[in-house]
């Protein structure tokens, strides 16, 4: 079964360094015409080294930052509630 949760790949700002497909340590990215793609995407742990290591910012994790942006949101709500509670 294969994830959801993949690397986007935008391949107009791949700049085939190979950096990503030599550091992913499940070995699901490799490169196709000097563009990286994901070859073995049910083997991806979308540990996010691909999109740190990136120099052109080519490769994202579009779900991460969603997912991030509710984890952030809960815990602003948490902060209020506990705020209210204080000041009662």
């Amino acid at each position: 079964m294969v994830s959801d949760f993949l690397p986007q790949i935008d391949a107009s700002k791949c700049i085939g360094c190979e950096l990503c497909a030599k550091l992913c340590p499940t070995g699901s990215l490799t490169m196709i015409h000097s563009i990286a793609v994901i070859a073995a995407p049910e083997m991806c742990s979308y540990t996010g080294i691909c999109q740190e290591i990136c120099p052109t910012e080519a490769i994202s994790l579009a779900y991460e930052i969603v997912v991030d942006k509710i984890r952030r949101k809960k815990e602003e709500d948490a902060s209020k509630i506990i705020g209210n509670r204080q000041l009662m």
